[in-house]
């Protein structure tokens, strides 16, 4: 069956607090959330405490690969955090985006870099290499060389074409490998972390200025007004954001 929804918001959560969610009800932007928590209040699907953030990701893909909704945005649970730039508020930035421009839209300006390096005495870069290897190199080729450059920390929009372009048991191959793998949940969701715009179409090397991503101003202030705007005009005149970006 082929999901009417046209966005939703997949959340990773473990300990956070969730009210904030409710701003959504008003913008008709449901939402799921996949928690590592043990509280019986959260409802929503329960994770094994294993790859921070990925695993939750890679749930929601398995769980609905035949019935995605036409963008997705993953995010952490937190509103507000250190790695959440320009804008500092995803609330903010999941209203001023430019939902449909790109296939693969990142929420934050902050960046991030790492390698791909077999036998490195860095963990991380070993780490990355071994799991590129093992379940994503079939799919994607050999590892990027030069390493990655890109926006940090796993919090991004990505329509359904683009999840669509792997099949399902390539999602559930990374899920089953991060679930049984000895290393930390630093290191293998960190590795996620990096490959994220990879995996959905996009360079190692991969950089949006904030104003690509969100309406903003004449000054260049992101700017939720605009984008309020812009979704009256559609309305007003029943077109999509995809006739226009």
């Amino acid at each position: 069956m082929q999901s009417k929804l046209t966005r939703m918001i997949v959340v990773s959560h473990f300990n956070e607090d969730l009210n904030w969610l409710d701003l959504f009800i008003g913008d008709k932007i449901p939402h799921i959330v996949y928690t590592r928590s043990s509280d019986p209040l959260i409802s929503h699907g329960l994770l094994v405490n294993k790859g921070r953030e990925a695993i939750a990701y890679l749930c929601y893909i398995v769980d609905f690969y035949s019935n995605l909704p036409s963008s997705i945005a993953f995010i952490h649970a937190h509103r507000t955090s250190w790695h959440q730039k320009d804008p500092d508020d995803v609330v903010v930035a999941l209203r001023a985006l430019k939902w449909n421009k790109y296939s693969y839209m990142p929420l934050t300006s902050l960046k991030t870099q790492s390698r791909f390096q077999h036998r490195s005495s860095e963990l991380q870069d070993a780490v990355n290499y071994e799991l590129w290897q093992d379940v994503l190199q079939k799919e994607l080729g050999p590892p990027p060389l030069t390493g990655v450059q890109t926006h940090c920390c796993a919090s991004f929009v990505v329509t359904k074409e683009a999840i669509l372009k792997h099949p399902k048991v390539f999602y559930l191959n990374i899920m089953n490998y991060i679930n049984s793998s000895q290393y930390s949940d630093q290191l293998t969701g960190r590795t996620l972390e990096y490959t994220w715009h990879m995996i959905f179409g996009q360079p190692a090397i991969f950089n949006l200025k904030p104003c690509d991503l969100f309406f903003c101003d004449t000054n260049g202030k992101i700017s939720v007004e605009l984008a309020e705007k812009y979704a009256e005009f559609l309305s007003i005149n029943k077109i999509t954001d995809r006739h226009l970006f």
